[in-house]
């Protein structure tokens, strides 16, 4: 919170201000999008050009009006008919640029539903090693922000078409019926290019770092509303606001830019108009008096109406080079998450892994997250099938990765990872994952009932099966007490529940899936003492004749592996029995001496199992277990 690296400022600064992709690019992957909507959008831009078209006619009328009222033998049927071609040609737009915004609205809404889709299923799918490296926030921000900026820039496109229609049409009838005002029209080209350009590069810049900057913003806000705790804890709250302050001044600073750009267009935009139509009172008011005018007062007002136009469409296309160069700032970023291929992977001849696939090998493996700082050095070990395995090691030593490892979250660089006689890289991934369940050491439970979040290990369990499961390892106890019990809805992460019962519910989700081979990576560590004896006494019947490997500090849980592994910085340096390794005298005696041996298993493995099982057995009623801390003194149970 606060503190990494690339969530600050001067990271941000240092951050490209250009589209890191080409315009041509950008524009064709957007068009194979929308292409998907292509009926939709050919219709949609069909009544707008026609109705461009209308537009463009329709001052026209007006002019023959005027002349019509200044003539000698003005008839009333003339002016009666132009007002009613006149009436007609307004209705005739307003019903095709309706139409049009009722078809292009669905095709609009379709697109920027697609590329969410897109993005999001690409993120799902997307290696642990990118989520870990990006904001979530940010990674909201362009599912959310930048996929409505880009549908906002499909509809520009086809406005634009629809200005520039308006513009040749203004200009062909300007020149057509006056051709001095069209000549006129010349002395605003200069200023709309200087606009343009202005519009086009600075604003291009402007609102691609704006974007990013917001980006950088959304990913800090979820960062600091998740560790909140901490920051209450450790009396960071200043300095957490401090930070986001700093990301915010970064955006302001862009916007500020932009916006200040935008005002400096809108004095030259309005003093361009005012000339403009000064210029043409001017020449045209010249040509139309006198004793043989060129051009009639209708002419005239024509004129003025058409320099508007003409100028109208020029801004407009000046206006839309900037929200199109957003649209194709999001479009960019979108594309860094849909061209990021993942590493781990179906190879092109994987296979389904065996049913009777079992047991775990690691051959020589060696595995760095990042180049050069190995975490495992040429591991080399086996589970047998059925057989329950306990790694154990310091914080640092290559425990969680190994977890990892087996469900193939990521690839070592060197040695391979069998199920059986099967490597891992060339089986189906759907297969792995249905044979292999993980109990991570951070549960994570979703915004749903509890009911819900168990049966997420199994979708087609009957409710009975459930509860049935939640009796054997002990969370029916705490459950049926919750205000609707197996009915309660649960805040996102659990937040209404203690960390043991989270833990609780992770244990019974994945017990629901009934996998072949478990792993658990530091699965009851955030258990009390009570907790935990009930899952142990749970655990010989839901381990039975399962491959099991167990990742944990805390000796309850490792003591009755048939095997432990000891891991010290990525190398496995002994293994045997609880016994046997006691007996060696090596890293594993040490650690036991410092750590282990002042959890005082021995009590509450005795007391503890037994009060289990008269839970499971339904004959004990709520228990005072005494058990003995690290520093030796007694302490009552803690429930949930």
């Amino acid at each position: 919170m606060g503190m990494r690296r690339h969530g600050g400022p001067t990271a941000l600064s240092r951050e490209r201000q250009k589209l890191s992709r080409s315009l041509r690019v950008l524009l064709g992957r957007t068009l194979s999008y929308l292409g998907r909507f292509k009926r939709q959008v050919v219709v949609a831009a069909i009544l707008v050009l026609i109705a461009t078209v209308v537009t463009a006619v329709d001052p026209l009328v007006l002019s023959w009006g005027i002349d019509l009222v200044l003539a000698p033998s003005s008839l009333f049927s003339g002016l009666f008919l132009l007002g009613i071609i006149y009436v007609v040609l307004r209705l005739t737009s307003w019903v095709l640029r309706s139409l049009y915004t009722w078809v292009f609205s669905g095709a609009q809404a379709g697109f920027v539903q697609l590329l969410q889709k897109s993005v999001y299923n690409r993120l799902v799918r997307a290696d642990l090693s990118y989520h870990k490296s990006e904001q979530s926030g940010d990674v909201t921000s362009r599912v959310v922000s930048d996929t409505d900026t880009l549908g906002a820039g499909i509809q520009i496109i086809i406005d634009f078409s629809s200005q520039f229609l308006l513009l040749i049409a203004t200009v062909i009838i300007m020149w057509a019926t006056a051709p001095s005002v069209a000549l006129t029209a010349l002395i605003v080209v200069p200023v709309v290019i200087l606009i343009v350009f202005l519009f086009g590069t600075v604003g291009q810049r402007t609102m691609l770092a704006t974007r990013r900057a917001l980006g950088h913003v959304s990913g800090q806000i979820a960062e600091n509303l998740s560790g909140v705790q901490i920051a209450k804890a450790f009396n960071r709250e200043e300095e957490t606001a401090a930070t986001l302050h700093k990301l915010n001044q970064e955006a302001y600073r862009h916007g500020f830019s932009f916006m200040m750009l935008m005002t400096l267009m809108q004095p030259l935009v309005r003093a361009t108009g005012i000339a403009a139509v000064a210029a043409v009172l001017f020449v045209g008011g010249s040509l139309a008096v006198g004793t043989a005018p060129l051009l009639t007062l209708g002419e005239v007002f024509l004129g003025t109406i058409l320099i508007q136009r003409f100028l109208r469409p020029l801004l407009h296309l000046s206006m839309m080079a900037t929200q199109f160069q957003a649209s194709m700032a999001s479009m960019d970023r979108l594309l860094d998450v849909l061209e990021k291929e993942p590493t781990v992977t179906n190879s092109s001849k994987a296979i389904p892994l065996d049913p009777d696939s079992d047991g775990i090998t690691f051959e020589d493996v060696t595995f760095a997250y990042v180049d050069g700082i190995d975490v495992l050095k040429d591991v080399s070990f086996l589970v047998n099938p059925g057989e329950m395995v306990a790694i154990v090691g310091h914080t640092g030593a290559g425990k969680t990765t190994i977890a990892a490892l087996i469900n193939r979250f990521y690839d070592p660089q060197q040695g391979a990872i069998l199920i059986g006689d099967q490597d891992i890289r060339e089986v189906t991934l759907e297969s792995l994952h249905d044979t292999i369940a993980l109990i991570a050491q951070e549960p994570y439970l979703f915004d749903d009932t509890v009911m819900e979040n168990i049966r997420y290990g199994r979708p087609t369990a009957s409710d009975q099966e459930v509860i049935k499961l939640c009796r054997l390892i002990g969370a029916h106890q705490f459950i049926e007490v919750l205000p609707q019990n197996y009915d309660t809805m649960l805040t996102e992460g659990g937040k209404n529940l203690s960390v043991g019962q989270v833990q609780m519910i992770a244990i019974a989700r994945t017990m629901l899936a009934d996998p072949k081979i478990l792993i658990l990576d530091e699965a009851t560590s955030r258990l009390d003492a009570y907790s935990e004896s009930l899952v142990q006494a749970a655990q010989e019947k839901l381990f039975a004749n399962r491959t099991t490997v167990v990742i944990a500090h805390r000796l309850t849980t490792i003591a009755n592996a048939s095997r432990i592994l000891v891991f010290d910085h990525g190398k496995l340096i002994e293994q045997g029995t609880h016994k046997e390794l006691l007996a060696l005298g090596g890293k594993y005696k040490a650690v036991y001496d410092t750590y282990y041996a002042h959890q005082s298993v021995d009590e509450l493995s005795e007391e503890a199992i037994r009060v289990a099982q008269e839970e499971l057995a339904g004959t004990h009623q709520k228990p005072q277990v005494k058990r003995t801390s690290r520093k030796g003194g007694p302490h009552g149970p803690r429930h949930h």
